[in-house]
């Protein structure tokens, strides 16, 4: 059994891995200090013979992970960002320092949406949005405040997605508490949609220089994360919503993997 697992800045996604068949992802809030016991005890729980994990949680995170899992004889894959790896070519100039998870979604773009140019959006405690051409090439991308810091804390992200009374979204809100909530998330749309429709038009050129008559590849935008749910309804048609994106690159390193080992 091959436990796939995304410790992320707020919470812990996690899916099951069983002779090639993925188990509906599961999530879990943590306070950063309890994202280890939690992990551990999702160990200790499974019979996990292998675990592939992303973290963005620091190097004292994977060390005690890495401890646990020489202890129980678990084999950890523990993702980093490469300068190129899984067929995706890193375009940081200290490969290293491009977010893990964001290198995880590169790899899902470049495998799962094969011959196109890819645009991936991941909505979280901070909005990454990155481009990749359909050869594997990762062009960069850009870093934006996630909804709730958009928002200055005025949003509690539970509270729009379980409660239809709590506030209405409206390009023209009546009170204050539906203008801050409205006004934050259309604002952060219009960014995610401006930046988006740019990356585009560059990826749509690059098929064109140099006179190139190249058919062009279709540019595919994908968005993911926390929040995807809350913004994905404002976005362009286009926009296609993967939430568990991250499980999909996980379990594509994991098949990578073991036909590595066999």
């Amino acid at each position: 059994m091959i436990l796939l697992v995304d410790a992320g800045n707020s919470r812990l996604k996690w899916a099951m891995l069983d002779a090639g068949k993925r188990s509906q992802q599961l999530a879990q809030d943590y306070s950063k200090d309890s994202a280890e016991r939690l992990l551990i005890d999702l160990l200790a729980e499974k019979s996990v013979a292998n675990l592939i994990l992303v973290s963005v949680l620091g190097e004292l995170f994977s060390k005690k992970i890495q401890q646990y899992c020489q202890q129980h004889t678990i084999e950890l894959t523990l993702i980093y960002s490469q300068s190129e790896a899984y067929g995706v070519k890193n375009s940081y100039r200290e490969p290293q320092r491009l977010g893990a998870d964001r290198f995880v979604g590169l790899i899902a773009a470049h495998h799962l949406r094969p011959d196109t140019h890819c645009i991936t959006i991941s909505c979280g405690t901070a909005v990454t949005i990155d481009a990749i051409t359909a050869q594997g090439k990762h062009l960069g991308g850009l870093i934006l405040p996630g909804l709730q810091q958009f928002s200055d804390q005025l949003i509690k992200k539970t509270a729009l997605l379980t409660s239809e009374n709590t506030t209405k979204i409206s390009l023209f809100s009546n009170n204050t508490a539906d203008a801050l909530t409205s006004g934050s998330i259309f604002g952060l749309v219009e960014a995610i949609n401006g930046i988006s429709s740019r990356m585009e038009g560059e990826l749509l050129k690059m098929n064109h220089l140099k006179g190139s008559q190249q058919t062009m590849n279709p540019v595919q935008i994908i968005i993911c994360g926390g929040d995807a749910k809350i913004i994905h309804p404002y976005l362009s048609e286009s926009v296609q919503r993967e939430d568990d994106w991250l499980m999909q690159g996980l379990q594509l390193i994991a098949e990578f993997t073991s036909e590595k080992q066999a």
